[in-house]
């Protein structure tokens, strides 16, 4: 990787914008994520099945590193990891889903297998994009 490359954003695009909102809203939330920009239909494109809608999450006072945009394809079988500073925003982000119905893929667990060695959960949006909140380092493979 070339020196001083880092990954800006990632987007994930949903054929039903509020239950996909629904989902990333309290979870994000939960591991200190917030809402930072929403935009309703930014394209104006006069082909748009109805309302676009954007939201960006990230850190505050950060530029969002996740965007949630309505769109006519969604995106299906994507990995989204969540690198966290403790266990404790695990367990938040397990209970969040919880609580809001969330499908939990995979409850808070250790993972120590081979290179792995981390804390995390795994959940699922609308489309079956995996969710995945951790702490710790996985380990290079050899």
């Amino acid at each position: 990787m070339p020196a001083g490359t880092t990954l800006d954003h990632v987007t994930i695009v949903t054929d039903d914008f509020e239950a996909s909102r629904a989902v990333y809203g309290p979870l994000l939330a939960a591991i200190g994520f917030t809402a930072s920009v929403e935009y309703t239909d930014p394209e104006a494109e006069p082909d748009d099945p109805g309302t676009v809608a954007a939201i960006g999450y990230g850190w505050p006072d950060h530029r969002p590193a996740l965007w949630l945009v309505a769109g006519v394809r969604p995106t299906s079988g994507a990995h989204c990891a969540l690198a966290v500073t403790d266990r404790s925003s695990v367990l938040a982000a397990h209970r969040a889903a919880v609580a809001e119905g969330v499908p939990v893929r995979q409850p808070p667990r250790t993972w120590e297998q081979d290179q792995l060695h981390y804390f995390g959960a795994q959940f699922l949006d609308p489309a079956g994009n995996l969710i995945e909140v951790l702490h710790g380092q996985p380990q290079p493979s050899r």
